[in-house]
């Protein structure tokens, strides 16, 4: 029977009995619209199948990663879904590995257009370069010598011809307009309805990127962005939301669990509007799986898909076709591993070996040649320390670029800054790499007085946990020098110092140049003073590509003379610490274990490593709530008097510095006694833990009870072993 014959036999046959209800043949109801959403974030260009990845997964850990791999279970999560969406919650590039960042990122690019990227969020590392940098990567656009800095020819032969998808930010507005500076959403098309993607950056990207500061653009709250951009798509008849956010969370489960969940991304899900129906998050490394109820109780997935690929998170929903709504009881959410038991993807494969290969051949290009060795040091002046400071300094000499009178570059800061030297002969390529770091070169307004202090801050004063005698890179403006037989804080004569032949003016300000690494984070390096700055200045280029530039832009290069600083030898008089006089038993006497910790680099050892850049911390991805501990062997039976805790470091990140604890002792290291219990203050400075007269103990446990966002840390542990013992 005809469909119209039908529907009319019906409609006699509910006249003729008379009943108030109208059944509606099966046939006839239209089925839910389905769509897929497939979520990738933090990618950061780990795209080699050998990164050795691993997530933790119900049955252990599992070996995860790599983009030909990603793309696999792509291709099998897509198969049969006709209303796929591929969406990325920023942070894709700007990667870390050799591979990407010495082709200017553009290998990442290429894959993510492989992987069919649909929408993507501006990420505070899209930033990293300005708002310009970001829109380049769009366009395709090249910068500096192209070949060189840009611009690459990638596996197909072509050159760089930018994303097929766009960057999106609802929250990113012109100081002065307040009109969006990127996209706020992307509208897709599935089946007759529509799905708005609205993307969101993360709100405190000035303070990670502190030029993006100095750029007229506004960082709006997470809220505010995405409820204005939900309004105009409920405007236009979009009722289906999705939003795209970098932002994240934690918790205290694996991948696909929600146990307590924390952060800004859950305060931000409560508060958001109804009429978004899923939100994804990044940023914060982590993975877990949420249903988070709306302001009107109704719960949507919260999702983030950890890092560097490991995951893809996946959401189904279901839209009513005749209004395009989501039916909430209808929609799923799973995290997926990205495991390598499919067959990877052989053209992706090929994408990523092409750049791994050309990558390997640019590690032989020669450069320059080199006069004599440039020889590099952390603790004292070197040629290398010289040279960078002085092209620091040059890049930026110009008003623009900012103004730089003279330039003070950390010398222990490893990759973002000064990691190497270089010997004598021909420099290549790959030998000239990681000399200097990618840290961008920013320049401050800074008083004398302040410079002054920066130079005493090299040596850190006794405090039982961190010790440097670091070394301040200064650039040719400037002569000093500093007598060691003086305390920790007079061994610099203002006097002494010489900028541009002229005594130093303590109440001049002067313009000085240094890592971004320095405004941002100078407290948590040692070196405080760098904060007190005004008129920040970004210059273009990283202080990586001055380098590889000044060396390619010359045959032959004459290392820089020594002789800008003067060391006077002597010995320092004795000074106690804080608290007095303590016998610390030598960290080489100890060895540290933990109930867990966040990655290898984070872990037990690096509490006892003496370095105030190192520390121990608990395991975030899956987050480990406390309590947590950390436990010291000494090797033998001591007499001790007191645990030294030295807190994380950088003063803006409070997670981790345990407030609440509890000290225990063993002989054995099977039963404990509690010799210690308090508080401690939420400060960077070291605390002091004093056990009852007699304690001795072979083992001795540091348990953080409470501490920053659920989190323990600690950046040096130290033994006060008993006078006399």
């Amino acid at each position: 029977m005809p469909r119209k014959s039908r529907l009319s036999a019906m409609i006699a046959l509910v006249g003729a009995v008379l009943t108030t209800t109208l059944v509606v043949p099966t046939e006839a109801v239209a089925a839910p619209i389905p769509v897929q959403v497939l979520s990738l974030t933090d990618l950061h260009g780990y795209l080699s199948e050998t990164e050795n990845l691993t997530i933790a997964g119900p049955s252990g850990s599992l070996a995860v990663g790599g983009a030909a791999y990603l793309k696999a279970h792509l291709d099998k999560l897509r198969t049969g879904q006709p209303n796929s969406f591929m969406v990325g919650s920023g942070d894709q590039f700007s990667g870390w590995p050799d591979y990407t960042q010495a082709f200017a990122n553009e290998p990442t690019i290429e894959v993510l257009n492989a992987f069919g990227m649909d929408f993507d969020v501006a990420g505070n590392h899209e930033f990293d370069r300005e708002l310009p940098f970001l829109r380049r990567m769009v366009s395709g656009e090249c910068y500096g010598k192209p070949g060189f800095d840009s611009c690459f020819t990638d596996s197909t032969g072509r050159p760089f011809q930018g994303t097929d998808y766009g960057y999106h930010a609802a929250n990113v507005v012109d100081a002065a307009s307040k009109q969006p500076v990127l996209p706020p959403y992307w509208i897709a098309q599935a089946g007759t309805a529509r799905v708005g993607f609205i993307g969101v950056t993360f709100p405190g990207t000035p303070h990670e990127t502190l030029s993006i500061a100095q750029s007229g653009l506004e960082f709006q709250g997470l809220v505010d962005g995405t409820n204005r951009a939900a309004a105009e798509l409920k405007a236009q008849g979009v009722n289906a939301i999705v939003v795209s956010m970098h932002e994240g969370g934690q918790q205290g489960g694996l991948f696909n669990e929600c146990k307590n969940p924390t952060g800004p991304i859950f305060d931000a899900a409560r508060a958001i509007s109804p009429d978004v129906d899923v939100i994804l998050g990044g940023h914060w490394h982590t993975a877990f799986n949420c249903m988070i109820p709306d302001p009107n109780g109704v719960p949507r997935p919260v999702l983030e898909a950890s890092n560097h690929g490991r995951l893809l998170g996946e959401v189904n929903l279901s839209l009513a076709p005749a209004t395009g709504e989501v039916i909430r009881s209808a929609t799923t959410a799973t995290n997926h591993a990205v495991t390598k038991d499919l067959t990877p993807d052989a053209g992706v494969q090929k994408i990523v070996k092409y750049w791994m290969d050309k990558w390997a051949v640019r590690q032989t290009q020669p450069l320059a040649k080199l006069d004599r060795d440039l020889d590099f040091s952390k603790t004292a002046e070197s040629r290398t320390g010289n040279l960078v400071a002085d092209l620091y300094r040059s890049e930026a000499a110009h008003t623009a670029h900012g103004g730089a009178d003279l330039a003070l570059v950390p010398a222990d800061l490893g990759i973002d800054v000064i990691a190497t030297g270089l010997k004598a002969g021909t420099v290549r390529y790959g030998d000239a790499w990681p000399v200097a770091g990618i840290s961008p070169i920013t320049t401050l307004s800074l008083k004398g007085s302040t410079i002054e202090q920066l130079l005493e801050q090299q040596w850190i004063p006794p405090a039982y946990g961190c010790r440097r005698l670091s070394s301040l890179a200064v650039s040719d403006q400037v002569r000093y020098s500093y007598d060691l037989g003086k305390p920790v804080g007079q061994r610099v004569d203002p006097a002494k110092v010489f900028i541009r032949g002229k005594r130093l003016e303590l109440g001049k300000t002067y313009r000085v140049t240094t890592s971004a690494a320095m405004p941002l984070h100078g407290a948590q390096y040692g070196y405080p003073g760098f904060q007190q700055y005004t008129d920040l200045i970004r210059a273009p280029r990283m202080g990586q590509e001055v380098f590889l530039n000044y060396l390619r832009s010359r045959q032959s290069i004459t290392a820089p003379a020594l002789g800008r600083v003067t060391a006077i030898p002597g010995t320092p008089p004795p000074v106690d610490g804080p608290f007095g006089p303590l016998n610390l038993l030598p960290q080489s006497e100890m060895t540290a274990t933990a109930t867990s910790q966040g990655s290898p680099a984070y872990s037990a050892a690096a509490a006892l490593d003496g370095s105030c850049t190192t520390m121990w911390h608990s395991n975030w991805s899956p987050h480990a709530p406390l309590p947590q501990y950390i436990t010291l062997d000494l090797k033998q039976t001591r007499s001790i008097e007191a645990l030294v805790y030295t807190p994380r470091q950088d003063a803006a990140v409070p997670n981790g510095r345990i407030s609440k604890y509890d000290v225990q002792v063993s002989a054995d290291g099977n039963l404990w006694q509690s010799v210690a219990t308090g508080n401690w203050d939420g400060t960077v400075d070291a605390k002091i833990a004093r056990f009852p007269a007699g304690t001795t103990a072979r083992y001795v446990r540091l348990i953080g009870l409470e501490g920053g966002a659920n989190y323990a840390a600690a950046t040096e542990l130290n033994i006060a072993l008993t006078p006399g013992s």
